[in-house]
């Protein structure tokens, strides 16, 4: 006899890792709009709900992501800023190399200049 599918577990599993992430914007909630067929029993009905809540973690986890990304940048151009000023004194002449490292390397990554200090 197949075993009757149940989601709360997992549901239950996905909202403790949710809780887990760090940086995690819970003020923002997307919502879906997939297209998805209708369901025609309740055993579809519990897989859509754990497909909607893993979809639903996916794209919370990428928010955490890019929500730190965002503050790293933040804090290594701060670094760069830091390091470019401080590298026109000449005793920090030995900072050169690196500011110009540091600015190779984001126009590398971007495509584009350091954006100037704000």
């Amino acid at each position: 006899m197949k075993k009757k599918f149940d989601a709360e577990p997992i549901l239950q599993k996905l909202a403790e890792l949710r809780k887990a992430i760090p940086r995690l914007d819970t003020s923002r909630r997307p919502q879906s709009s997939d297209g998805r067929a209708p369901v025609q029993s309740a055993e579809e009905f519990e897989y859509a709900a754990v497909a909607d809540a893993l979809e639903s973690l996916a794209s919370d986890v990428q928010s955490a992501i890019d929500r730190a990304h965002a503050e790293a940048m933040e804090k290594a151009l701060e670094i760069y800023y830091t390091a470019e000023a401080l590298s026109r004194d000449p005793a920090h002449a030995d900072l050169i190399p690196h500011v110009e490292e540091m600015r190779r390397a984001y126009e590398k990554s971007y495509g584009r200049p350091i954006p100037k200090r704000e």
